[in-house]
């Protein structure tokens, strides 16, 4: 059985309905679901859509330039509604750090201070946290310590950084996750991540719509392709499809209590 710890199925680019989806998906061994939430809107539908079948979870979260123009204690107040509107909600997220800056988006203090609101509130409701982390490695790592150290947990998202760097992630007690970036070419720094990480500490996801396989780049991704980012971790690591696929299961399900 896989889950696809990571996906936007109530992203505009999807014209067929949640339901076929899933169904798709199933055929490929994929089981369980959760939709991340990115903006206030994207919250709400993300929140609506778990309802509809209990294979599918969300969570919900501010992305670093989403939602600019509201202030953070108002978000916040949003995030903490959408806590008490629905059981589904099993993580806070996707948060972090982009960088470069977007135009028009947030300055690297205000997505510090963003990030910093998540935490606390993940923390206030016993919640793992789903980091979003594009060229911020010092920022990330510093308030994940600090976070860490009283009792944080989550998982570094579509990680792409070196080993050294996972390890130090792993370390305070964060999973990291998988998308089929490790399939694309010249990825052999991350293929060493893959090779090394335990067991015991990695997802699996596909960060639909994005992120398709590279035998589809270009093309729209849907959950059904976690099987394909299952395979190459099986290939890396010299395990058995179902060994990493069990793992990954069971590594979400503890992660996310699920």
């Amino acid at each position: 059985m896989l889950i696809d710890s990571h996906c936007h199925l109530v992203h505009e680019k999807y014209k067929e309905s949640i339901e076929e989806i899933i169904k798709d998906a199933k055929k490929f061994g994929v089981e369980k679901f959760i939709i991340v939430g990115t903006s206030i809107e994207e919250n709400k539908k993300a929140i609506e859509a778990s309802g509809k079948s209990e294979k599918i979870f969300c969570s919900v979260g501010i992305y670093p330039h989403e939602n600019i123009e509201i202030s953070l204690s108002d978000l916040k107040k949003s995030l903490e509604e959408n806590l008490k509107s629905s059981k589904r909600v099993v993580a806070i997220g996707e948060t972090g750090i982009e960088m470069p800056l977007w135009e028009n988006g947030r300055t690297l203090d205000k997505q510090v201070e963003l990030l910093e609101m998540h935490l606390n509130l993940a923390l206030e409701n016993k919640l793992p946290v789903i980091i979003h982390n594009r060229n911020g490695n010092e920022e990330v790592y510093a308030l994940l310590k600090k976070y860490s150290e009283k009792g944080l947990s989550g998982v570094m998202h579509c990680f792409t950084s070196d080993w050294d760097y996972a390890q130090m992630i792993l370390d305070l007690g964060f999973c990291i996750s998988f998308t089929n970036i490790i399939t694309y070419p010249k990825k052999e720094q991350l293929l060493e991540v893959v090779k090394n990480i335990p067991m015991d500490k990695f997802l699996l996801e596909t960060d639909a719509p994005y992120l398709p396989p590279q035998s589809l780049r270009g093309e729209i991704n849907y959950p059904k392709y976690v099987k394909i980012v299952a395979e190459k971790v099986a290939q890396v690591k010299q395990k058995t499809l179902d060994e990493v696929s069990e793992c990954s299961y069971q590594n979400t399900c503890k992660l996310f209590k699920i």
